[in-house]
């Protein structure tokens, strides 16, 4: 019972691992993982895409500040309020460093986006590539399941198939019609055959005088042997007489 059961399960198990190494469902497995990391590069290129727009914006901001604290400063100098006109250009300063450092994140961004964008132009086309070639060797490894099925098929019809038990079958029809004929000749009549040989001879010895009577040739030169007889002795079986003896007998 235990063997039967460890049979099932090791059966199931390379039943499994035969489909797991399909080549179709490893293509097919393959290209689905391409697509995924895909997906997850465009959504990095769009975060990264994001992220550079933010940071656009908030040294735009900056610098906007910046002009605006510089311009305020200018007109607490004008009214003769240089500790307001200080404090200004304290925060225009401080505006102006924010940009600054945006500045050098943006320049940094700008690389990493474009790199990703890059990769992602690459994986674009690696993907269509892996497509194409999947189209390909999927269509190639149904012909080659066709092939292989269509040669066991032609393996098995003209090794041990069909073709094979036709063949079998056609000798054995030829050595029954063979029987059949021997059982034929056996059957026979041998007395009747026996009778049909001398009447035969007969026949053409009669035919023969005939043909050298009418060209006036002599009969008496021509030496017809006249035709076995059959007689049965004491246990009823036949046998051949002449007829020459059987005469000077009755004499």
């Amino acid at each position: 019972m235990f063997d039967r059961f460890f049979n099932l399960i090791k059966a199931l198990f390379n039943g499994m691992m035969g489909k797991m190494e399909d080549p179709q469902l490893m293509l097919e497995q393959t290209y689905n993982d391409l697509q995924s990391n895909l997906i997850q590069v465009r959504q990095a290129v769009a975060q990264a895409i994001a992220t550079e727009k933010q940071l656009e914006q908030q040294l735009q901001k900056n610098r906007d500040q910046t002009e605006t604290w510089h311009n305020r400063a200018a007109m607490a100098v004008q009214q003769g309020n240089d500790d307001l006109a200080k404090q200004a250009l304290q925060r225009k300063q401080q505006y102006s460093q924010a940009a600054t450092e945006l500045e050098t994140q943006l320049k940094s961004q700008k690389e990493s986006t474009t790199k990703l964008r890059q990769s992602l132009t690459d994986l674009e086309a690696e993907v269509q590539k892996a497509y194409t070639k999947k189209q390909v060797l999927i269509a190639r490894d149904k012909a080659a399941q066709a092939n292989v099925k269509a040669s066991e098929i032609l393996a098995k019809t003209t090794a041990n198939g069909a073709l094979s038990v036709i063949d079998k079958m056609e000798t054995k029809v030829q050595e029954r019609e063979a029987k059949a004929l021997a059982l034929q000749d056996l059957s026979g009549d041998s007395l009747d055959k026996q009778f049909k040989s001398f009447e035969g001879k007969s026949d053409l010895d009669a035919e023969l005088l005939a043909l050298k009577g009418s060209l006036g040739m002599s009969p008496t030169k021509l030496t017809v042997k006249e035709p076995a007889l059959l007689e049965f002795n004491k246990e009823g079986q036949a046998e051949t007489v002449d007829a020459q003896e059987v005469r000077e007998v009755q004499e």
